[in-house]
């Protein structure tokens, strides 16, 4: 897909996202939601897809948006390829317009799973029907997973500040919120209030969401990070009732978001006392890091080994290790480039290992790194390996304002097929101020 209207989508997702700041933990008791409804979900699937091929031919008349039967046959026998598009088109918009066929289905009453065909079939048919070029291979992967992994988060944060999902109060600037980060699902509670309003209930959290605003470099930044539930409480969990997010804005090289990651899980057995727990479960990752000397992202899951332990009555230590399958990940490179290409695609492997210290209720001091290698497979058809490591305190000052800090150093060495390797360093200080309500 061809985006232009970058600033439009950027614009809605930030207005929606920094309510969530001060998100409501308050949940009641849920009742049996209506049955799900097809009609309802595919309409809001063709709903997405027209508006937004109206946009491309109708206002913008962008020649790639002229399509006909002759098109559609053309797109059908020529099958699919890897395309070129810029960086952040492939792996944040596309994601976003996923995300949106996921909340239709959401929205309509089907569950995680339920919903996942629908987010697949809008990413077929307008890679097919809504463009008059080859239909792209990464495009579908993205749409695809990263959809359903940002919808996902979207619809569940949507019902928390919209009242759906059991929050017993929502005020108005609350369900302006609600309809930035989801507009599609609350379209559909519009038709439809009963069904999907309680689809993707609000899990009480241990932590609440932090909003820091500070310095990086030379630029200013504001960073909103929301833990959702908790992998450790006894009992069933659905995909995603345990997940945590994080959207980093910042002014630089002419972008405005330039971090969102995604960990939601979905599915785990858990072991223990209350005071010392173990669990093993499955992750599903979307990444996207697009920082002035750096660029990674993708989609992957990952086998979670966690482990929780009480240090006395106001402390708890969180360790964590990963391992990961990246299914298709985006790296910046140094060969290769072509048109707004300058990043490689492909599969690899990672691990990812985390530590933290939560003393009533908040993270005082956290380390989390990260080992990945990938193997492009469009670009320069070279092989990286790449590590970040991070070291972040944070101090409570008063009234849930806090102060704190991180380094980050993320290294990347990547050898190729047709030239010499190269080794890449970014080393990152921030400073910062917290409020975590």
């Amino acid at each position: 897909m061809r985006f232009r209207q970058r600033r439009l989508f950027f614009a809605i997702m930030v207005s929606g996202l920094l309510p969530l700041s001060a998100y409501a933990q308050e949940v009641i008791p849920q009742d049996r939601p209506p049955k799900p409804s097809f009609w309802q979900a595919a309409a809001g699937v063709v709903a997405v897809n027209w508006v937004t091929w109206g946009y491309n031919w109708y206002i913008q008349r962008w020649p790639w948006a002229r399509v006909d039967l002759k098109s559609w046959g053309l797109n059908l026998r020529q099958g699919v390829a890897w395309d070129d598009d810029a960086y952040r088109d492939n792996q944040f918009l596309h994601p976003y317009h996923g995300s949106l066929y996921h909340n239709s289905a959401r929205a309509s009453g089907f569950g995680f799973w339920g919903s996942v065909p629908f987010v697949a079939a809008g990413s077929a048919s307008w890679e097919f029907f809504g463009e008059n070029i080859i239909a792209s291979a990464n495009d579908l992967i993205n749409t695809t997973l990263g959809g359903v992994a940002l919808g996902e988060v979207t619809f569940r944060l949507s019902r928390v500040l919209g009242g759906g999902g059991g929050v017993r109060h929502s005020s108005f600037g609350r369900q302006v919120g609600a309809f930035a980060l989801s507009p599609i699902a609350s379209a559909q509670g519009l038709l439809n209030p009963q069904r999907g309003s309680q689809n993707g209930a609000a899990v009480s959290a241990e932590q609440p969401a932090v909003l820091a605003l500070g310095q990086r470099s030379s630029h200013p930044f504001l960073e909103l990070s929301v833990p959702f539930g908790n992998p450790f409480v006894e009992g069933p969990l659905a995909p995603y009732d345990a997940f945590d997010f994080r959207l980093l804005i910042s002014p630089g090289d002419g972008e405005l978001i330039q971090r969102v990651e995604i960990s939601g899980l979905l599915a785990r057995s858990v072991s223990g006392s209350p005071g010392s727990r173990v669990a093993v479960g499955v992750y599903q990752h979307y990444g996207y890091e697009n920082l002035d000397d750096f660029k990674f992202g993708g989609q992957s899951v990952s086998a979670a080994l966690m482990f929780q332990r009480a240090l006395g009555s106001r402390s708890w230590l969180n360790l964590s290790t990963h391992a990961e399958g990246i299914l298709l990940g985006g790296i910046s490179s140094d060969q290769g480039f072509y048109w707004r290409r300058d990043y490689d695609l492909g599969p690899g492997v990672g691990t990812r290992i985390g530590a933290a210290w939560v003393r009533d209720g908040r993270e005082w001091l956290r380390f989390d790194g990260r080992l990945w290698w990938l193997h492009s497979v469009h670009g320069s058809d070279g092989n990286h390996l790449a590590s970040s490591l991070r070291l972040a305190a944070s101090l409570p000052l008063m009234s849930g304002i806090g102060a704190g800090g991180d380094m980050t150093v993320t290294t990347r060495h990547s050898v190729y097929p047709d030239g010499p390797a190269v080794t890449r360093r970014v080393q990152q200080l921030r400073a910062y101020l917290t409020w975590a309500p």
